[in-house]
């Protein structure tokens, strides 16, 4: 499943449109989060995917 969907990405945003940084600290937070639950269920193993699903997403593109 992909997270965020795609109508919560572009709430994000339009929330952080003048405060990228902002929006990078907290899916930075979000993504550090859900790797340590993650781990607790999976034996200390931290999914290798979480930066594409987390941040990748909100980087400037060009």
């Amino acid at each position: 499943m992909a997270w965020p969907c795609s109508t919560a990405k572009l709430s994000l945003l339009a929330r952080y449109r003048e405060r990228k940084a902002e929006l990078r600290a907290y899916l930075l937070t979000l993504h550090e989060t859900a790797a340590e639950e993650l781990a607790d269920l999976d034996s200390g193993r931290r999914p290798a995917d979480l930066e594409d699903r987390f941040t990748a997403w909100a980087e400037p593109r060009g």
